[in-house]
């Protein structure tokens, strides 16, 4: 027998979670979230928590400003078990040399002209928020105090989740194998059942392009893997923003438990991860020269759903009635998972349709040449 529902959203990571809660908000509440293994099991589940506004496209920022206040929020909007903690650590990216600074004060221009206090600092201003870093060569930084982490992103998933439950959304753990137009409804094939829905989101992250090629759309989305080292723990607090070095292929921060994270941002999909962690620690430590007798306790490996742009594709798609996308996201959906699932549930539930879409949508890889974004 064929189950029905209102809206079918396909991944249950932050944004499936996310649109869910927003919709249930808006009283469309007989929705369904698909995941084929449990919530958070993709890059939501690794994310450590990354909360930036400094972005280089005036789009991402807005959607980044209007994400802050709801992680501000968070512990009144969600009414968590155990509160979560927003932490006010700030992003710093470095520059070596003055094409990547003047680039940074292009992008604080457009940023503070948006209402994003972000700044160009001097190394003098770098020593005083990390005295620990080696600001040898650093001719210069972008920094916003207000960037932030909130590490428990598979917590705050599965909060998102639960609102939603309550209000009427079921979870389906089920593998969605197939999607099928019928009539003006949509078939969603599991391995067990099928589901009626008046329409389907596709939020499935790398699974994305495989479900939305049997509905016979095509999304030029790429698997891209991504890892993480993690430290044994440090007593003292050494690095509280995270630095961002990209001349040296390096970002990392200290979390709050004294542990570091560190990535090498050249890392190739050929990379082990003993060269990984090699990379990581030794280009860190030109910049934290302790880092150097660091020792990893662990590496992660998550897959990041990345576009040509590095930007996320959202919204309808022209001809097919009752379909929506929410996925691309390049490594940036937990940060701008708010924003874009309101303004998602918005655009389902046929209330208003916010103009920020027209940027995210599938037909810019259609049209013009498509700007390169900064993907960190």
């Amino acid at each position: 027998m064929t189950r029905t529902t209102d809206v079918a959203i396909i991944g249950g990571g932050v944004i499936g979670c996310s649109i869910a809660y927003h919709l249930a908000r808006l009283g469309m509440t007989h929705g369904v979230v698909f995941e084929r293994r449990h919530v958070a099991s993709g890059a939501t589940g690794i994310c450590p928590g990354g909360i930036r506004q400094q972005f280089e496209q005036e789009a991402e920022c807005r959607l980044a400003r209007l994400s802050l206040p709801f992680f501000e929020h968070v512990n009144e909007l969600l009414e968590p078990e155990f509160p979560f903690f927003l932490e006010r650590s700030g992003y710093l990216f470095l520059a070596e040399s003055e094409a990547l600074l003047s680039r940074f004060r292009r992008n604080v221009a457009m940023q503070n002209q948006l209402g994003i206090p972000s700044r160009v600092i001097a190394p003098a201003e770098i020593a005083e928020i990390v005295p620990a870093l080696a600001c040898e060569g650093i001719l210069g930084a972008s920094f916003c105090a207000q960037d932030s982490f909130l590490e428990d992103c598979d917590g705050l998933t599965r909060s998102l989740l639960g609102r939603a439950r309550e209000q009427g959304f079921l979870l389906q753990l089920a593998e969605v194998i197939g999607l099928k137009q019928k009539g003006p409804d949509w078939l969603v094939e599991t391995a067990t059942e099928t589901w009626l829905a008046k329409q389907v989101v596709i939020a499935a992250g790398t699974d994305s392009p495989s479900l939305a090629a049997s509905a016979g759309v095509h999304l030029p989305i790429t698997t891209e893997r991504r890892r993480l080292a993690y430290s044994e723990r440090c007593e003292n607090e050494l690095m509280p923003p995270l630095v961002v070095a990209l001349e040296r292929g390096f970002a990392g921060k200290q979390l709050r438990n004294g542990v570091f994270y560190i990535g090498w941002l050249g890392e190739t999909q050929d990379s082990d991860d003993l060269t990984f962690t090699e990379q990581a620690l030794t280009r860190g430590a030109t910049l934290l020269p302790s880092m150097a007798s660091l020792a990893v306790r662990r590496v992660v490996t998550g897959y990041y759903d990345s576009t040509p742009d590095h930007r996320p594709i959202l919204g309808g798609i022209s001809g097919l009635s009752g379909f929506y996308l929410a996925t691309g996201f390049s490594g940036h959906g937990f940060m701008l998972a708010p924003a874009v699932a309101e303004i998602m549930a918005n655009l389902i539930a046929g209330s208003t349709i916010d103009p920020l879409l027209q940027e995210f949508s599938l037909r810019r890889f259609t049209g013009s040449r498509a700007i390169e974004g900064l993907q960190i």
